[in-house]
Order: C-alpha cells, then structure tokens, then sequence
C-alpha cells in the first residue's frame, strides 16, 4: 500500500543521500521544504508502508 512518508534533515546533503540511497523517484516526491526556524529540510513523498527507508544518523 502506498502511504505519504516525510522525514527531515539537517543538510541538503544529508537529504540528497537519502533520496539516493533509497531510490525515491521524482514523481514520488510531493515537496521539499526548508525550515528556517530549526535550519531543517523537509520531504514528503510517497513510499511502501511496508518498506523502512534507509537512515543514517545525525551524524553520520
């Protein structure tokens, strides 16, 4: 089942690998956001319910 999925990160870099490393298609990708109050990207995207998404730490 598809579902809407969203995680944050601290760098577009860190961002960019996520994307990347889990193979997330442009067309899955609803918004990229940047919080200038917490200096945090934000995605949203459609995913697997059934699928946990590859993550790194913080500080990784």
């Amino acid at each position: 089942m598809i579902i809407l999925k969203s995680d944050s990160f601290s760098s577009h870099k860190t961002l960019t690998r996520f994307i990347n490393e889990n193979l997330i298609k442009r067309e899955d990708i609803l918004k990229i956001t940047y919080e200038e109050s917490t200096s945090f990207y934000i995605i949203f995207f459609y995913g697997e319910d059934s699928v946990e998404e590859i993550t790194h730490g913080l500080f990784s």
